[in-house]
């Protein structure tokens, strides 16, 4: 069985016995990759009305590739990227036997795509938990104005860095304080290179509508218009105050890096409350992740479930009523 064979794979590498790695619970990330696919593409399939069956789908940072196999299982024809060749056997041994995958080791932002890919080749681009990990997003952008073809879109999930909760734990590294820092300041906190690049939440949608993907649709994953009043994102930013000021291990230099990046945070949060609302940053810094669609201006994406408007952020599609966001 193919999943079996890239856990024996897997577990290799990693100097671990595979029954172990499906006895634990949760299973890890890697392990846990078709099953967080198939998750994926239900979630979508109740927000949305997609089809998959025949859709030319290019899978950008498809890592294990659980996303891809999933969409291949409903007639997709997928292909997968990634920069990692190791990824790229992963998913490749998950798949083999099970779904035709095409996965190529490939840098999404370089030249390499428009010298391997037609104009217009694909219906759909997924972006899952990748926008973080790439530097050159404006040629991320371009690269993907040229793969999509006149009625194609794009989906993407990307942590929200600008959330409090991210400012209290660094959701990769679980360190207070990284998203307050600009990235080539990490160092002290974290010794190794950054390799993640948060962007504030206007930047998307200036991102992507510049090159020509301005039809978009926001999903409200969390229902955070329900569980993020005001008074919460304020005892969250109380959160971060307490934790710098009781914290004697600072290094006098990151303190003050610390300290200006948590009053350059509240100065924007309260100015963005006083001039766009309390809606637009429940959304905005409520979100644990942002995700959506951006698509052509052709493309047809027919909500499924409620949708609301707001004039400072779009259309944002409600999850399903059953479907409940992983506490993290």
């Amino acid at each position: 069985m193919a999943y079996l064979d890239f856990v024996d794979m897997f577990a290799r590498k990693s100097e671990r016995d595979p029954e172990e790695l499906l006895k634990e619970k949760p299973l890890s990330f890697p392990i846990s990759t078709n099953y967080r696919g198939e998750k994926l593409i239900e979630f979508l399939t109740d927000i949305v009305d997609i089809d998959f069956k025949k859709l030319r789908v290019l899978d950008i940072g498809c890592a294990y590739g659980g996303f891809s196999i999933a969409m291949a299982k409903r007639g997709a024809h997928v292909t997968g990227i990634d920069v990692s060749a190791q990824f790229i056997e992963y998913a490749k041994t998950n798949a083999r036997g099970d779904v035709d995958l095409d996965a190529r080791v490939m840098d999404a932002s370089s030249s390499d795509v428009r010298n391997n890919f037609e104009r217009g080749e694909f219906d759909l681009i997924l972006l899952n938990d990748v926008l973080e990990h790439i530097y050159d997003t404006t040629s991320l952008a371009k690269n993907i104005d040229y793969l999509l073809n006149d009625t194609g879109f794009v989906y993407f999930k990307v942590p929200n860095g600008h959330s409090p909760r991210w400012a209290i734990s660094e959701g990769h590294r679980k360190i207070f304080g990284l998203t307050l820092l600009d990235p080539d300041c990490w160092f002290y906190l974290y010794p190794r290179r950054a390799s993640i690049f948060y962007r504030p939440f206007e930047y998307f949608t200036a991102i992507f509508g510049h090159f020509g993907l301005s039809n978009q649709l926001w999903i409200d994953e969390e229902k955070v218009f329900d569980r993020f009043p005001k008074r919460k994102l304020l005892n969250q930013f109380k959160e971060i105050y307490e934790i710098y000021r009781n914290n004697p291990e600072f290094d006098p230099q990151l303190k003050e890096y610390l300290k200006h990046g948590i009053n350059r945070f509240r100065d924007e949060f309260l100015f963005d409350w006083d001039d766009l609302g309390d809606a637009y940053c429940r959304f905005k810094y409520g979100s644990y992740f942002y995700s959506g669609f951006f698509a052509r201006p052709k493309a047809n994406i027919a909500p499924k479930t409620e949708v609301m408007k707001l004039p400072s952020i779009g259309s944002i599609a409600a999850a399903a009523p059953d479907y409940h966001f992983p506490e993290l």
